[in-house]
Parts: C-alpha cells; sequence; structure tokens
C-alpha cells in the first residue's frame, strides 16, 4: 500500500487550512485549490510530463533506501537546516544571512512580500506549483538589499530520514529570493535522504543589475518522491546563474522555468545527473526570451547505469521583442549499461528575426578507443572507466566560478563513481 496521499486527500488536506486573518494568503490559497482541483496531478498525457509518471511512483510501495548520505558543505557558508520539510530552528540561524523563516512571513498580513510570493512568474496551470501553493508552511525567504553582496553562501539544506520523512499527505516547501538593483548573492540547497513526498518551489526575483548563483545539490535515496520548481524573473543586466547535480531517485524531477525581461538579462545553466539502481532524474528546462539582446546557455550531461532512467527537456522561446537574443543548448547523456534509457527532448520556440539559437543532443556509450589507450597503459578497466566518465562531465563542473564549489561537485561526483564500481566494470 502506498503511504502517499491520494488526489483527494490533497483535496482534504487544503480544505483544513484556513487563513481568515491573512487576507492575502488566504485569497492566494483559494486560487491554488481551485486551480489544483480543476486539473489534478500531472499525467503522461500532459506533454511536459511524457517521460516522468508521478502517478505511478506515488502508486508504488516505499522502499527502503539504507541511512541518508549527506551533501558535500561549502566551507564558510550560512546553514539553514531543515529536517522532514521543518526548520530545525535549535541547528539554524536564518537572520545571521538576512533570511527570515517563510512561516513568520505567511502570518503577516501587512508583509511586503506578499506581491512576491505565488506572483514572481505567474504558471497559473502548472498543477505542481499550484499544490505547493495550496499547502505551503515551511520555507525561507531571503531579502538582499540594493549594492549589497551576500559576505557567505547562504547553505539549505534538507534533510529527510526517518517516519517523519513519510508523512501521508507530503510536504511542502516555498523559497522566495529577492535580490534588489545591483545585489548578489550564492544560494545552495542541498537535499539527503527519502523524503515520502516532498514539493520544493523557489522563487526568484532579480532586479536591475542583480547577480544570482543559484547550487541544487540532489543526493537522495532510492526511495525518494519529490518534484521541485525553480521560477525565476530576470529584469535588465541581471544574471542568473543555475548548477544543478542530482542522483536522482524513485521519483526525482527539477523544473528551471525562468523569464528574461530585461535588456542583456542573463541566464547560464549547468546540470548534471548521476542515476543507477532503477533511479529516475528529470530535468526540464524553459527559458523564455521576452528582452531584446537576451542571452542564455545551458549545458547538461548525465552518465546513466542500472536500469535508470534520465529525462533531460530543454526548451527556449523568444518572443517577438527579443530581438537580437542568443541562445545556446547543449546536452549529451553516457549510457554504461544496456538497461539505462536516457530521454532527451531539445525544443526551440522562435518568434524574433534577428537571433543566435542552437541546440545539440548526443547519447553514447564510453568511446571503446579511448577505454583500449588507458588499458594499454597499464590502468586498470574500472579506473580507466572512472576517469572517462570524470573527463565527460568535467566541462560542466568547470563553469562553476566557486573553487569550494567546484570541490564539492567533484566530491560528490568521486562519491557516486565508488559506488557504482560493480556496475562499470560490467557495461556493456
Amino acid at each position: 500500500m502506498s503511504e502517499i496521499a491520494s488526489f483527494n486527500d490533497f483535496l482534504q488536506r487544503m480544505a483544513g487550512i484556513e487563513d481568515v486573518s491573512v487576507p492575502w494568503l488566504g485569497a492566494l490559497r483559494e486560487e491554488a485549490r481551485t486551480l489544483f482541483a480543476g486539473s489534478g496531478l500531472p499525467t503522461r498525457r500532459v506533454e511536459a510530463w511524457k517521460y516522468s509518471d508521478l502517478s505511478r511512483a506515488l502508486a508504488l510501495a516505499a522502499r527502503d533506501s539504507g541511512p541518508a548520505r549527506p551533501t558535500p558543505s561549502p566551507p564558510g557558508a550560512h546553514t539553514v537546516l531543515f529536517e522532514n520539510g521543518a526548520l530545525a530552528e535549535g541547528k539554524s540561524a536564518p537572520a545571521e544571512a538576512g533570511a527570515m523563516p517563510l512561516r513568520n512571513v505567511l502570518a503577516d498580513p501587512q508583509t511586503p512580500f506578499a506581491k512576491l510570493i505565488g506572483h514572481v512568474y505567474p504558471q497559473k496551470d502548472h498543477a505542481i506549483l499550484n499544490l505547493n501553493t495550496a499547502l505551503m508552511e515551511d520555507g525561507l525567504v531571503l531579502h538582499v538589499r540594493p549594492n549589497t553582496t551576500l559576505p557567505a553562501p547562504l547553505f539549505i539544506r534538507h534533510d529527510w530520514e526517518g517516519e517523519g520523512a513519510r508523512t501521508p499527505e507530503g510536504r511542502h516547501l516555498r523559497l522566495l529570493i529577492v535580490l534588489d538593483d545591483g545585489a548578489e548573492a550564492t544560494v545552495i540547497e542541498a537535499h539527503s535522504g527519502s523524503p515520502g513526498f516532498s514539493t520544493v518551489v523557489t522563487e526568484v526575483a532579480l532586479a536591475a543589475g542583480a547577480r544570482l548563483n543559484h547550487i541544487r545539490f540532489e543526493r537522495f535515496g532510492a526511495a525518494a518522491r519529490q518534484s521541485a520548481v525553480t521560477l525565476a524573473e530576470v529584469k535588465s543586466s541581471a544574471s542568473y546563474k543555475g548548477f544543478y547535480l542530482s542522483e536522482g531517485g524513485l521519483f526525482c524531477r527539477h523544473e528551471a522555468l525562468l523569464r528574461l525581461s530585461g535588456k542583456d538579462a542573463q541566464a547560464d545553466l549547468g546540470g548534471i545527473f548521476l542515476t543507477a539502481e532503477g533511479r529516475h532524474c528529470d530535468n526540464t528546462i524553459v527559458i523564455t526570451h521576452a528582452g531584446p539582446d537576451t542571452a542564455s546557455r545551458q549545458i547538461f550531461r548525465g552518465a546513466l547505469s542500472g536500469d535508470s532512467r534520465g529525462v533531460f527537456q530543454g526548451c527556449v522561446r523568444v518572443r517577438p521583442e527579443a530581438q537580437g537574443a542568443d541562445a545556446r543548448q547543449l546536452s549529451r547523456a553516457l549510457l554504461l549499461s544496456r538497461q539505462a534509457e536516457a530521454a532527451i527532448k531539445p525544443e526551440l520556440e522562435i518568434l524574433a528575426d534577428n537571433v543566435k539559437c542552437s541546440h545539440g543532443a548526443t547519447t553514447g556509450e564510453l568511446d571503446p578507443a579511448a577505454l583500449f589507450y588507458l588499458r594499454a597503459r597499464g590502468i586498470p578497466e574500472a579506473k580507466a572507466r572512472e576517469l572517462l566518465i570524470e573527463a565527460f562531465l568535467a566541462e560542466v563542473i568547470a563553469a562553476l566560478e566557486s573553487e569550494a564549489l567546484r570541490a564539492c561537485a567533484e566530491a560528490f561526483v568521486s562519491d557516486w563513481l565508488s559506488g557504482q564500481t560493480n556496475e562499470i566494470p560490467h557495461a556493456r
């Protein structure tokens, strides 16, 4: 029997939440409830969910994932800890990083963030966003003032472990990141363990000239189910740099929906997915160029072993007003076994006539000539395969500007490879 609530259970949970004393929140939740009731949970009949069957994942019996493996922690960062979807107040000091608990914001009828939560980049027909909005309880709000640089990275750590991670109705978190004109910050989200089901929505509002480095490390257990969404509105001369590294889970999906709305706005996204043991990892990216002279880059690479599945859907939309747009996208997947499956779907939708846009996608195996070259020089086969995989992923990691973050990413990859020593040598 599934430990996850059904569609009707979600609706019942929504109906039990009242925000009478906070009118703006009550209205926001009511709209989300109505939209979610009309659409239901996403199915594979929805084109964007063609390769990721959430309903099936929710119906599967939970499996034992073993103890949680923590994600690499960058030195010098301000850490805010969430345990099974709840802020661990005794172990966190969000105020030191200029952040505040979402609960406090949601309880304030006069909060200035009422105009932003749920409104940064609205997606009215998105079922997961509506589910999260209707049920969000915990999370974090970060606001960086004009021309201010956050002195240290904000490290938001999510640990999911034990019975508390498998609540029937799931846990639903919301992060709001607001950078005023000329502000700069680095925010790292890290997930480990096995949530029974969780949704995490990160809303990013970047004013003119703001710069955000946004990193997601996902080291889920094999039984984890999570659907996450990052929404970003990027204004003139602002920059969003994202790096997403995931091992997947029973069901693991992250969507990045970005709108480059101002002149010279930029988005630079890199990602790595490493899957094994029947895991599923979905990276879905939609970047909309809506301002002149905007630029975007997407570089994603995956290594898949066992009977796992990796998904990359990358869409670039260029609106008529986005003359001078420059968009490039490249995805590559490395299959380490005959049972692994990669679903790669690049898309371009261009409605302007003065643009530079390109995309490319490849899927293949390790180069036997390169493998023979290394083995001929005395390197054991398993080690030779590891070296080739690390080299395949190195270009994405090298794009990280921070040496400390590069070291974290390299440690993450190295740890995953060490756990695949029995699989990789036998991949054919």
